[in-house]
């Protein structure tokens, strides 16, 4: 029977998983479980290579532990070394050991990946993660996912980026609101109302709030939430108005959508697109996977697509 990947990693690499693990954990405990280790083995572990090379690599933080100066330049190395090694071992052993491809996903777009992945042959498992923007680019650097879906472009020269689509924003208002039934507006028609909106981590929000400033509005936010169903039940009762993207307002009955234009006249929209790490290998069954994703996208609605490539 041939040994797991994480086994045979362990094997060939030594103390390498432990060090990348122990930036990821904030506890001995948590380390141990995402190691697959008992708590006190991984206890000698550390305290061997810490003997090993005369040096502190973790301390006590409250009930936590925390990186030493010198943990963190050995923890940063190693996941380095091992996000070149590990995806070369995978391809070695090829399905012996294949795994399943790991995407995260803003909760936004995740509706939409079922209906891409029906129509793409992807040979793979794939696992999925949803999360805010900030949250899984984390996950990604950790490598603890291959690639995600997200929006807008990140900044990072860190990243590599394949354009998938616009998606649209939207003014969720009552279904009696004086402005439903039109078919889109300016925000600044709506400068006397009140508003919910998502939680500040996500990006959502950052571009409602982008939205507004252009606008040359600043609403009232009588309610905050990170679940898109619970703002649409506050907006039809009444509670204020809300931007959300266009999936997230969904087909409720309950509320009715505007689209926004603007101050140029554009609809309101961001970029949505995958996000892998530049210079991280991938197993080759990962690889094909996400090609395959890539090549047939998210759907597009023809009026969102952009003048010129990306």
């Amino acid at each position: 029977m041939s040994l797991s990947i994480d086994t045979t990693l362990a094997q060939l690499t030594g103390i390498l998983p432990v060090l990348r693990e122990l930036g990821n954990g904030e506890t001995i405990t948590s380390t141990a479980e995402r190691l697959g280790f008992s708590q006190p083995a991984l206890s000698r572990a550390i305290a061997r290579c810490e003997s090993e090379l005369s040096v502190k690599l973790v301390e006590r933080a409250g009930r936590g532990i925390a990186l030493t100066e010198e943990g963190r330049v050995l923890t940063d190395a190693a996941t380095e070394a091992l996000s070149i090694f590990q995806p070369a071992l995978e391809d070695v052993l090829g399905d012996r050991n294949a795994r399943p491809v790991r995407l995260g996903t803003l909760r936004s777009i995740a509706g939409q990946l079922g209906p891409m992945m029906t129509r793409t042959p992807i040979s793979s498992n794939v696992t999925i993660s949803e999360g805010s923007t900030d949250g899984l680019l984390e996950k990604l650097v950790k490598g603890d996912i291959d690639a995600v879906i997200i929006g807008p472009r990140p900044e990072d020269p860190r990243f590599d980026w394949a354009f998938l689509q616009n998606q649209e924003f939207v003014l969720a208002v009552p279904p009696e609101h004086r402005l439903a039934g039109r078919e889109a507006i300016m925000l600044n028609e709506a400068a006397d109302e009140s508003f919910v909106a998502m939680d500040s981590k996500y990006t959502t929000r950052d571009l409602a709030d982008q939205l507004c400033a252009e606008a040359g509005i600043s609403p009232p936010i009588t309610v905050e939430s990170d679940n898109p169903y619970t703002l649409r039940t506050y907006v039809a009762s009444g509670l204020g108005l809300c931007i959300l993207p266009d999936i997230m307002a969904g087909d409720d009955p309950s509320i009715a959508t505007v689209r926004i234009l603007r101050p140029g006249g554009e609809l309101a929209t961001r970029e949505i697109g995958m996000v892998r790490m530049k210079s991280r290998p991938l197993p080759a069954q990962v690889r094909s996977a996400l090609r395959s994703l890539l090549a047939r996208p998210l759907s597009i609605d023809p009026r969102l697509v952009p003048s010129r490539g990306l």
